[in-house]
């Protein structure tokens, strides 16, 4: 159905595709702002979770609480490039029934058109015979 109304009858209609945003999967890299100044750049940082705590420096809870936060922070930024995506996937699937809606209101409007012109047409032969 979809190549039916969005690609051949929109094309024999004169009707232009809708714009979509691109629909491209979620990247899975680890990415981190970093304020450089001015200016801010994602740079990949590389997590080692098997680095040595050493017991006598007591930063291990602190080691553990920071490396909670990035998980959740990384769980969080997936969560939001996840919903973009079904966003995105949304706007396409809304974009492709509104083309398939201008499409039927086309054709529609041509067959009243037709059926309108026929019957005025018929009515006024019959007008003009029977005088």
């Amino acid at each position: 159905m979809k190549n039916l109304f969005c690609k051949k009858l929109a094309a024999c209609l004169c009707m232009k595709w809708p714009p979509s945003p691109s629909v491209e999967p979620v990247p899975n890299t680890k990415t981190q702002h970093v304020a450089t100044g001015d200016r801010c750049s994602n740079r990949l940082i590389e997590h080692d979770d098997s680095t040595p705590s050493s017991p006598t420096t007591g930063t291990d809870s602190m080691k553990e609480l920071l490396k909670e936060i990035r998980d959740l922070l990384k769980t969080r930024s997936d969560n939001e490039k996840e919903q973009s995506h079904e966003a995105d996937k949304e706007d396409e699937m809304k974009n492709d029934w509104m083309l398939a809606a201008a499409v039927l209101d086309r054709i529609c409007a041509i067959a009243f058109t037709v059926v309108f012109a026929g019957v005025t047409f018929i009515f006024v032969i019959l007008f003009i015979v029977h005088l």
